[in-house]
């Protein structure tokens, strides 16, 4: 009688532990190969620039309203016209299941600044196979960064600061404080990061993020205009 009581408990028990072990496969989703491929192209009829590069990022795009966060990227120097194939390599460890990610691509010239480029597009790792497709279109005025040495002023929601405009970077003058970032590729606007400190901008607006907390509503504020210039 025991050891029929026994043989019973053990069998439920494995029956337990099966099922637990399928659910949990089932979370884990699908197994990452570490690629993405796909297109870039644009509907102009214009030829690709010979100098001209074509960037391909992946970001972690979970927080929302806030810039993505950097996974992968390859930068290519197409040898024939659109459409330009890509193979993005990424770390499988780096995903998480739980998150949003989303791929973009930009062409840029010789000078770095951008020519093209799209809008972030959802990626589907359960469908990690199948080629994507990545439309880029003209990138307008507002999209190319402010001319070096320019000094703009900008006010945010809650912060105000001063952003100069250098070769490749911008320097922000803070309340107390300095802060220098590189300038970064950026699908739509002109974006500088460190990895921490971030500032996007787009014509008149932009955006701060700092320590993880994001100032929003950021709009230039144009310096005050004296009475000698005025003249």
């Amino acid at each position: 009688m025991t050891s029929l009581r026994s043989l019973a408990i053990l069998l439920a028990f494995c029956l337990a532990a099966s099922g637990c072990s399928s659910l949990f496969k089932r979370n884990q989703g699908p197994a990452l190969s570490g690629h993405l491929t796909g297109n870039v192209s644009y509907r102009e009829r214009i030829a690709l620039p010979s100098d001209a590069k074509v960037i391909v990022s992946l970001e972690d795009v979970t927080r929302a309203n806030r810039t993505g966060q950097f996974v992968a990227q390859q930068t290519m120097q197409p040898k024939t016209q659109v459409p330009i194939a890509f193979d993005l390599h990424y770390l499988p460890q780096s995903i998480a299941q739980d998150h949003r990610y989303a791929i973009s691509a930009t062409i840029i010239d010789g000078r770095e600044q951008p020519l093209w480029s799209s809008e972030p597009i959802p990626v589907s790792f359960a469908d990690q196979d199948k080629p994507i497709s990545i439309l880029v279109v003209r990138v307008s005025n507002l999209d190319i960064a402010p001319a070096p040495k320019t000094v703009v002023p900008f006010k945010c929601d809650k912060i105000a600061l001063i952003a100069r405009f250098g070769d490749e970077k911008v320097e922000l003058m803070l309340p107390g404080r300095t802060v220098t970032l590189p300038q970064v590729i950026s699908g739509s606007g002109a974006r500088y990061s460190d990895g921490s400190t971030t500032f996007w901008n787009k014509g008149d607006m932009a955006l701060f993020e700092m320590n993880g907390v994001e100032y929003k509503d950021c709009r230039a504020d144009p310096l005050p205009v004296n009475d000698e210039e005025k003249r």
